[in-house]
C-alpha cells in the first residue's frame, strides 16, 4: 500500500527517541542517589556519639550567648524612635535568638547526639 511509500516509513518515531532519553536520564538520576546513598552509609562510620559533659557545655555556652543577645535586644526593643539601624539590628537579633533557641532545643533532645570523630 501506499503507507509503505511515506517518508517516514520504517524510521524511529521522534517520541520513542524523546522516551528513551527521558528512561536514561532517570536512570542516571537514580544511579547518582544510589551512589550519594552509599558514600553516605561510608561517613556514618565516621560518627561517633558527643561526650555528655560536651554538649551540656554546649548548650550551657548557647544559653549564655542567648542572655547576651536578649539583654541587647531587650534595651533597644523598647525604644519608641526607631531609626533604620534599629530595625535591622533589632530584626538580626530576632534571628538570632530564634537560631539559638532552635540549636539548644536540639542538644537538649534525650538521646545521642553525633558527631564526626576528630
Amino acid at each position: 500500500g501506499d503507507f509503505m511509500r511515506t517518508m517516514d516509513y520504517g524510521k524511529v518515531p521522534e517520541y520513542l527517541s524523546k522516551v528513551k532519553k527521558d528512561i536514561q536520564n532517570e536512570q542516571e538520576i537514580i544511579e547518582r542517589h544510589l551512589r550519594q546513598q552509599l558514600a553516605s552509609e561510608e561517613r556514618k562510620e565516621d560518627l561517633v556519639p558527643m561526650d555528655e559533659s560536651e554538649r551540656q557545655d554546649l548548650i550551657d555556652a548557647l544559653k549564655g550567648r542567648w542572655d547576651a543577645v536578649n539583654r541587647k535586644y531587650q534595651i533597644h526593643g523598647h525604644r519608641v524612635a526607631i531609626e533604620n539601624g534599629d530595625i535591622k539590628r533589632k530584626e538580626t537579633q530576632e534571628s538570632e535568638l530564634k537560631q539559638l533557641e532552635s540549636d539548644i532545643e536540639k542538644l537538649s533532645r534525650p538521646g545521642p547526639i553525633m558527631i564526626r570523630k576528630q
